[in-house]
């Protein structure tokens, strides 16, 4: 929710953000800053003074030897030149000293990852249980409140993250008052507490008022957000920019972090607000946080870009720009390789490439096409594939000039059941294909399921999941693990199936698959491998036709399981019509088959060879003709292929 700031009032404990060009806070001890590395103390502050110059300078006082601090009480720079005897009581302590010192404090870019700082979200059970046993009795001030959180905290860490965890499961948006169904809730921080509710800036404040507390160094930062009500269609007016959304920035472990408790609270979606519950902006590294967050305090883009934490801040204009990182992106490290900005222009067809740059797997992608003005969702507008190490390529063909939306997920390994979103691409069409060709009905990523090993299938299985044909046939060879037999559809680009058009036959290592194609166009052959006693979904594939050659020959039945078990190999006919009262060619080969059977007529092997060759004189027309074979001269022969009369 990228929600308008209001401004704290009267009550608030935050005041006079913008006052003779200083920031002034409230409620900090002299212990906040050394409190951000060392054990927490147990008792909360009591309200104190503290200036922080609107440059992010804390000035350190000048005659001290071995600390150094911040003033106390108001104490200007001339009065800390004669008070230094009595600096002990009314100065603040920074912590890291021969690091952090005068104008080094704030604001820094930040050097750790929050990986580093939380590799594990299990660290925090201990924290999160208290938390969630909050008593309703220590809700009735921010101080009891604060003093309760921070109880089995070990270190500044934990204070912030009870803070955040209280604040983002028990503060509810006040969605009728930033939709002005009603009048918009107060943003004091203790009416926030009271009443429960509030915008961006009530969450803000309130985190603010409760770190004070727990002795945690922090700022509310104000800017634009790209939340609930950002256009990404339109160009924005940098001239007329103005905030519209605030977050926190805590000073830990040396350094300034950014969080923000309105989007990980929930989100609205224009009628009501829907929980999350959870952390996905707290300690966020700012390379990503800046693609939804640009800071903006006092009206002065260049005096709050130090806020964005960044080496090199980003310039408004590449903000409204660039590409918002969905949770997917951040959470599983996957990031837009072709195009990083949010609008793509696209004459015909364009491609887009997304890349995973940390290690681990991307079991699956998700994508919805829809049309921005009508809402219509388009189901075979964009396929999706693997394209070389860790890349994921999109095709797109909008079926009309247009604006569109292309919103991408992902699946990750153990998470079956989770799309987490990964970007909110805008497609600007301008002109479509001369001669269009929409792609089959296929929303996820063609090629192998994640888990195909499982299933016999050999590492060779990715290196291909488009594939093309000039001529109408094609062969797609799968290397095995095993010898085994699989199932095959084969579906046109308007979901018809299309009968006897794939003809497999497997050896120990490979199984085999002949597409045959009636007409030019794009077909989808989804190739399915035993699992227990079921068939589950092994590879998907796109087949691209530009031409078809001959006349369309439907393949013969094919008994998959009996002829892998016999390693068969049909050689001839390669079609399911055979004449009528016809003597007919059968050629096969296999290395188990001792005799065959057609209609009432037995064949035994009379040499050592493999490859058989029989005559058959074919029934009338319109009768099925099977083709039965057995390991032995005599007793059971299974199905092997099955052919028809014509």
């Amino acid at each position: 929710m990228g929600c308008g700031s209001s401004s704290p009032t009267a009550s608030t404990p935050v005041k006079n953000r913008d006052k003779g060009g200083v920031l002034q806070t409230s409620e900090v001890t002299e212990e906040d800053f050394k409190q951000t590395v060392a054990q927490p103390q147990k008792t909360v502050a009591q309200p104190q003074k503290t200036t922080l110059h609107s440059n992010g300078v804390i000035k350190p006082a000048n005659n001290t030897k071995t600390n150094h601090v911040v003033t106390v009480n108001g104490t200007s720079e001339k009065d800390q030149k004669t008070s230094s005897k009595n600096s002990s009581k009314d100065e603040l302590l920074v912590e890291n000293v021969e690091e952090v010192t005068g104008s080094n404090v704030i604001p820094k870019p930040s050097r750790k990852k929050k990986t580093q700082i939380i590799p594990n979200s299990e660290m925090f059970k201990t924290i999160d249980s208290h938390v969630a046993r909050t008593p309703a009795s220590v809700c009735n001030s921010i101080a009891t409140l604060a003093e309760y959180l921070i109880k089995p905290a070990n270190t500044p860490l934990e204070r912030a993250r009870a803070i955040h965890k209280w604040v983002t499961t028990n503060i509810m948006y006040d969605i009728d008052g930033y939709m002005g169904r009603s009048d918009k809730k107060s943003c004091d921080s203790g009416d926030v507490l009271k009443n429960r509710s509030s915008v961006c800036a009530g969450y803000s404040n309130l985190f603010e008022s409760l770190c004070r507390c727990a002795h945690i160094p922090v700022m509310v930062i104000s800017g634009y957000g790209k939340g609930f009500g950002h256009n990404d269609k339109e160009d924005v007016d940098i001239s007329n920019l103005s905030t519209n959304h605030a977050w926190n920035a805590i000073f830990l472990e040396g350094e300034w972090r950014l969080l923000d408790c309105t989007w990980d609270a929930g989100y609205v979606d224009g009628k009501s607000f829907h929980w999350y519950k959870r952390d996905y902006y707290f300690l966020m590294d700012p390379e990503y946080f800046i693609s939804s967050h640009l800071p903006f305090l006092n009206k002065d883009l260049k005096a709050s870009e130090p806020w964005q934490l960044l080496d090199k801040p980003v310039d408004p204009k590449t903000f409204f720009k660039s590409l918002k990182l969905e949770d997917g992106s951040v959470n599983y490290g996957i990031f837009p390789l072709s195009h990083k900005e949010t609008v793509v222009p696209v004459h015909g067809e364009t491609y887009l490439e997304i890349q995973k740059c940390v290690p681990g797997d991307i079991v699956d992608t998700l994508i919805s096409f829809t049309d921005d003005e009508t809402k219509k969702e388009y189901q075979q507008c964009v396929a999706t594939e693997k394209s070389g190490n860790n890349v994921i390529k999109f095709h797109v063909r909008p079926p009309k000039p247009g604006i569109f939306k292309l919103n991408m997920f992902v699946n990750a390994p153990g998470e079956e059941k989770k799309w987490p979103q990964l970007f909110k691409y805008v497609i600007h069409c301008t002109k479509t294909l001369q001669n269009l060709v929409l792609f089959p009905n296929h929303r996820q990523l063609y090629g192998p399921r994640h888990g195909y090993k499982e299933l016999g299938f050999d590492k060779g299985i990715e290196e291909k999941s488009i594939y093309s044909t000039n001529s109408g046939e094609l062969e797609i060879v799968l290397p095995t693990l095993r010898q085994m037999s699989v199932l095959c559809t084969l579906e046109s680009q308007d979901s018809s199936k299309i009968q006897n058009a794939v003809f497999q036959q497997s050896t120990a290592n490979s199984v085999s698959l002949s597409t045959r194609l009636p007409t030019a166009g794009n077909y989808k052959l989804i190739v399915f491998a035993p699992k227990e006693k079921e068939h589950v979904v092994a590879v998907t594939y796109m087949i691209q036709c530009t031409n078809v050659l001959n006349e369309f020959k439907p393949y013969p039945v094919v008994y998959g399981a009996a002829s892998s078990k016999y390693q068969i190999i049909l050689h001839e006919p390669k079609v399911k019509g055979v004449p009528a009262n016809t003597p007919v060619v059968f050629k096969f080969s296999s290395p188990v088959l001792k005799s065959v059977q057609i209609g009432t007529k037995v064949f035994l092997k009379e040499d050592d060879s493999d490859v058989w060759e029989v005559t058959f004189d074919t029934p009338d027309s319109g009768v099925q003709v099977n083709l039965f074979g057995g390991a032995e001269e005599q007793g059971k022969r299974d199905a092997l292929f099955g052919f028809l009369t014509a």
